[in-house]
Parts: structure tokens; C-alpha cells; sequence
């Protein structure tokens, strides 16, 4: 049997030049079995942290948790012993875009650095909210076999409203086509086939329907159900301009994004009032009904809510208040919370920086009022739900896929310990994290 410590691991580790195009070469798991041991391990179960604790991997796949020295290793087990060193599963960031401009922003190559410098800092995993099918069922294959250092990417085809397709954006996202006719970018009405339109859609490789504008609570419902139908998942905003929260809900979508949307259950008077008084601390209409009625609804069926914090800047500040009194109140009330920034950061150039989902974790603490392992729980355990991947993603157990952050401090101490991680370990392969290579 093999034995590393930590120190040399590192040295291993840091063996290839520091160039950004040797942080982004593609590794391969063990085909052995490798045992991570002496580490502290929140496992995402809900358990408390465990110390002394060894992960057994064998390929891409967790082969065993158990406390150190409890089980015999399997002859030829690689040892890295990792005193000191605190493990949580693979991070997930809800929400994503990678794929909207692909001849521009999005090219390929700088959404291949973009997603690299992601898995460097702990993102093992992403769900992109629509953008052109073509391009990321291209990069969810690579990123899943492993011919690019990537999240794996779990997509959304878009369908939303005919006058929707008028936005310069979807023009982007169906290069070459008109927009709207796209399996992965679809205009739909009543007349719609959908049994035709959501097959179609499933073909692109996405496995969810994102529902984005200009439709109606009649044909939410419908979409969803024929989604549901399809074994698809849907996905929408909290409201629509002409679906309130509670529609979305009742419709049976199973994740709804950005927290500042869901005051729309006090109508479009209303919310248009809170906004503009929500400088002056006025959010009192967001307390009592109709609110709880909401999240018990929620509650109820499940349906989990995914606030964006990060994405509301300075200059939205008051949005970025609604959004912490709603995320604050929904988790209260036993709404499941997931963390999405709405902008994967880290950049594709320049020094590597932490991708922006370690900033919404910090705010769902010191904003939405979430514990340190509530927060966590909304980019692991929680998240692997809402796109569909408990079996494989979300918490460290055996059997699972083998995505691990490797952190030199306590998250649950600190939530702000996330952002610098120390090493990373996607499908069994193991990265130098950004904390590795330096900043």
C-alpha cells in the first residue's frame, strides 16, 4: 500500500508548470482504490461533521466512509493522509449560463477556461438555465467523460411565449435559425403540441424545461404536466408578468428562481409599491399573508426556491433587500433554499478568483438568516435535488460519484472557508484548487 501525506500530496499535486493552461488539463481518477484519511468530513446528510474520518474511492465512485482505521483498505489502496484538512461534497451552482452567446462571450474556448477556473474553486457541478442546446450538449458530454476539466452541466430548454422571441438574446442563443424554431429555444401557445415540442426538447440532451416569459398559468400547467409526463424536470422564474408566484407553485414547477420575484404574489401594483418604498426599510407587506400561505404551498409540495442574492448589485440594493426578507422567511418556514448566482464568475482570464457561489453562500448567511450548514446543504444536498441527481450528487456516501472540495478550514465555522479550497476532486480526479495554484 502507497502512503502520501499531505505535504506530498501537494508536491504531486503542483508537479506541472502553474500555467492557466495546466490548471485546465483534464485529469483522470485512479483506477486503484485511493483513500483520503485523517480528514474531517461534513458529509451533507444532515449528520454533524465527523472527524478522524477516511473516504475510500475507487474510480470515480465513493467506495466507502467509515472513521479512520475502522475498516481494512483494499490491497494496493493509495493512502493520502490528510490531517487538518475538512471535506464537504462537490458544490453545485443552480444557476448558470454558459451557452447564451456562443460566436461571442461564450465561445468555446473562454466557456471552457470559464468552467475550469469553476471546478478549481469547488463547483463540481452547474445547472445552466437555457442558453443554445446545441453548444451545451457538447460541453455536458465533454465535461462528463472527461475531455474537458468541467462541472458537469445538467441544461434547460427554454420555451416561453412567441413575443418573447423578439429579445436580442434568443436571436443569440439560435445562431443560424429563426428564433423560437429551435428544440432547445421554443416559442409555444395554445396551439402548441406539446407532447411533440417537450420530446423534441428532450432530444437536446437538456433535462428540464425552463419556462421564461410571456405565457399564461393555463399553459404553465400544461407544459409542466406533459414535462412531468416525459420524465423532465421544469424550471421558472417566481412569477411571470402574467403568472404569480402561488400559479407557478400550483402549476407543479419544481424550482423557482430569483427570491425578489416571489413578492409578485402581492400583484403588480404591489410589488411595484415595495420596490420603490423598499429603500425606507417599508417591507412589512412581505410578513403574514399572502406570503405563508405561499410557503406552505411550497412546503407542501416541495417546491424549492432558489433566491440569487449575489446578482443584485448596489445599484439594486432594495432588491437585493425583498430578496433576503423572502429568503429568510421562505427558510423558516421549511422551504428548501438552493444557491444559484445567476454568473458561474472566476473569469477566463488573469489570476484565478473564487466563483461567485462562494459569495452566495456568504449572503445566504449574513443576509437570509441560513445557518453555516444550511447554506451548504443549498449548493450540495438540496441542489443535486433540484437538478435531478440525488442518486449520484450531494452528499458523501458510497456509491455516489466521487466530487469532493478538500478545504484547509472549517466551513461550518466560517462559510467564507469555502472560498478557498485546497484541492478538488471531480469523478475521482483530483485538482489543485485555486488555493493550490495561488491567486
Amino acid at each position: 500500500m502507497r502512503s502520501f501525506p499531505a505535504s506530498t500530496l501537494g508536491l504531486l499535486l503542483l508537479a506541472t508548470p502553474l500555467s492557466a493552461q495546466s490548471w485546465c488539463a483534464p485529469r483522470t481518477a485512479d483506477t486503484g482504490y485511493v483513500a483520503l484519511t485523517g480528514v474531517t468530513l461534513w458529509d451533507g446528510t444532515g449528520a454533524p461533521a465527523r472527524t478522524g474520518t477516511t473516504i475510500l474511492l475507487h474510480g470515480e465512485r465513493i467506495a466507502g466512509v467509515f472513521a479512520d482505521g475502522a475498516q481494512p483498505l483494499p490491497a494496493g489502496t493509495s493512502v493520502r493522509t490528510l490531517p487538518g484538512k475538512y471535506v464537504i461534497p462537490g458544490l453545485i451552482d443552480t444557476h448558470v449560463h454558459v451557452g447564451s452567446d456562443v460566436s461571442g462571450e461564450d465561445a468555446r474556448v473562454r466557456a471552457d477556461r470559464r468552467l475550469c477556473r469553476a471546478l478549481l474553486g469547488g463547483i463540481t457541478a452547474v445547472r445552466d438555465m437555457a442558453g443554445d442546446t446545441r453548444a451545451l450538449a457538447s460541453l455536458k458530454r465533454d465535461a462528463k467523460v472527461g475531455d474537458i476539466a468541467a462541472p458537469d452541466i445538467y441544461f434547460a430548454a427554454l420555451f416561453a411565449g412567441p413575443a418573447f422571441f423578439s429579445d436580442p438574446r434568443t436571436a443569440q442563443a439560435s445562431a443560424g435559425e429563426t428564433p423560437g424554431s429551435l428544440p432547445g429555444m421554443r416559442a409555444i401557445d395554445s396551439t402548441t403540441d406539446l407532447r411533440q415540442v417537450v420530446a423534441e426538447a428532450r432530444g437536446t440532451g437538456a433535462t428540464a424545461i425552463k419556462l421564461y416569459a410571456a405565457l399564461t398559468p393555463p399553459l404553465v400547467g400544461a407544459v409542466t404536466a406533459e414535462a412531468r409526463r416525459q420524465g423532465m424536470l421544469v424550471w421558472a422564474h417566481a412569477a411571470m408578468t402574467e403568472v404569480s408566484p402561488m400559479e407557478m407553485v400550483e402549476a407543479g414547477v419544481e424550482v423557482l428562481s430569483h427570491g425578489s420575484l416571489a413578492a409578485r404574489q402581492l400583484g403588480r401594483e404591489g410589488y411595484a409599491a415595495l420596490v420603490k418604498d423598499s429603500s425606507t426599510g417599508a417591507l412589512r407587506p412581505l410578513d403574514g399573508p399572502p406570503f405563508d400561505s405561499l410557503y406552505a404551498e411550497m412546503r407542501r409540495r416541495g417546491t424549492i426556491l432558489e433566491p440569487t442574492l449575489f446578482i443584485y448589485s448596489d445599484e439594486r440594493a432594495s432588491l437585493q433587500r425583498i430578496a433576503a426578507r423572502i429568503t429568510a422567511r421562505a427558510h423558516a418556514r421549511g422551504v428548501t433554499l438552493v444557491a444559484g448566482t445567476d454568473s458561474l464568475g472566476s473569469g477566463d482570464e488573469g489570476p484565478w478568483q473564487p466563483p461567485n457561489l462562494h459569495e452566495e453562500l456568504r449572503l445566504l448567511v449574513s443576509l437570509g438568516g441560513l445557518s453555516t450548514s444550511d447554506a451548504l446543504a443549498a449548493a450540495t444536498r438540496n441542489a443535486a435535488r433540484a437538478i435531478g441527481a440525488t442518486a449520484d450528487r450531494g452528499t458523501v456516501e458510497p456509491g455516489k460519484l466521487a466530487d469532493l472540495v478538500v478545504l484547509g478550514a472549517d466551513p461550518i465555522a466560517n462559510i467564507g472557508n469555502t472560498g478557498t479550497p485546497a484541492w478538488v476532486v471531480k469523478r475521482g480526479a483530483m485538482y489543485p484548487a485555486g488555493a493550490a495554484i495561488g491567486q
